[in-house]
């Protein structure tokens, strides 16, 4: 599975962004201040855990403990012949 690549990303979090806003706006007008800071309180939480999750969704796999590489499959404490 091929990842996103930034550009898109990066789109993606400004549409996502300008919709929190525009809902934001709208709470705003609707529910007067307390409701706007209440929603910038849930909207800051959920990106936050959006951030958070994205990270670990595109952080690399971790390669097993004790291998030098991934090409052969001696450890790093095999013994060395020197000729």
């Amino acid at each position: 599975m091929r990842t996103p690549s930034r550009g898109l990303r990066l789109l993606l979090c400004a549409a996502l962004l300008g919709v929190l806003l525009v809902v934001g706006l709208a709470v705003a007008s609707l529910l007067g201040p307390i409701g706007a800071a209440l929603y910038a309180v849930l909207a800051l939480a959920l990106v936050g855990v959006a951030v958070v999750r994205g990270h670990k969704a595109l952080a690399p796999t971790p390669l097993p403990a004790g291998r030098t590489c991934t090409c052969c499959t001696t450890s790093q404490h095999d013994p060395v012949q020197v000729l």
